[in-house]
Formats: structure tokens, C-alpha cells, sequence
């Protein structure tokens, strides 16, 4: 009987631990969260020190912006965030590398005019010399 109880222990503390997230996926995760505020805020410089200079940020349009042309769209629009939300977030982490998927909801003003947005999104991170950057992005049409 105390077998059965110690191996039903031992099966629960595997389920939960592999479930759990490491603490760079935490770290990225909040990354990502850190990111989309830094949108909502028009925080081009927060952005900049986010982002790798080789960023390449495709949008579920077909629009492809390198780091440089991302950081003027945050300023200049004609697209303003207002909320951004995610869900069915999955973050792998892979040596220096990170993958974030989710599905992202946002409200925001499009050449004047409120917008309601869904897409799926797929980010690639890359941690050198300690700080997590983003290097690519893709939007994707549900």
C-alpha cells in the first residue's frame, strides 16, 4: 500500500514538473509581455533595446519591416495599439534560442478608426551576451 502511495506521488511531482515552465521561459514570456506594452505605449526606445538590429517583423498581411522600419510604424502608424492580449501562449527555450506562439487579440486605432484584431503570432528570440532580443516575428491569418 505505501508503494502504491509513494509511486502515485512520485507520477504526480513528473506531471507537475513537466508542465511547469523553466525560468527562461518565464523570463521570455515576460519579455513578451514587456514587448506589446512597449507597443501600446509607443515606447520606441524600449523596442529598440528589445529587438536585434537584423529584426526582421512580418505581418499577417504579407508586410515584412526591418528593425528600423518596425520602430517608425510604432511612431508614425496608421496603426495604434490600445490593448493587445495573448493566449495558448507556448515558449520553448533551445540553448540561446526561444520560440513564443500565440494567438493575439488587440484593440486599436487604424487611420483613425477603432479596429478589432486576431492573428496567430510566432517570435524567435536570441539571448547573447545575457539579454534576450527579438530577432524575427510573424503574424499569421487564423
Amino acid at each position: 500500500m505505501r508503494r502504491r502511495i509513494y509511486i502515485s506521488i512520485v507520477f504526480c511531482f513528473l506531471a507537475i514538473s513537466l508542465n511547469a515552465q523553466t525560468q527562461e521561459e518565464k523570463t521570455v514570456a515576460r519579455l513578451v509581455q514587456e514587448f506589446n506594452d512597449a507597443i501600446i505605449r509607443t515606447d520606441t526606445s524600449s523596442l529598440r533595446k528589445m529587438t536585434h538590429s537584423r529584426l526582421t517583423y512580418g505581418h499577417s498581411g504579407g508586410n515584412i519591416q526591418d528593425q528600423q522600419a518596425f520602430l517608425m510604424a510604432i511612431m508614425a502608424g496608421p496603426t495604434f495599439f490600445k490593448v493587445i492580449d495573448r493566449k495558448d501562449e507556448t515558449v520553448v527555450v533551445t540553448g540561446r534560442n526561444a520560440i513564443v506562439r500565440n494567438i493575439v487579440t488587440a484593440q486599436a486605432i487604424n487611420q483613425g478608426k477603432p479596429v478589432e484584431i486576431k492573428f496567430g503570432g510566432l517570435m524567435v528570440w536570441e539571448k547573447k551576451g545575457g539579454k534576450w532580443k527579438l530577432l524575427a516575428r510573424q503574424g499569421y491569418k487564423l
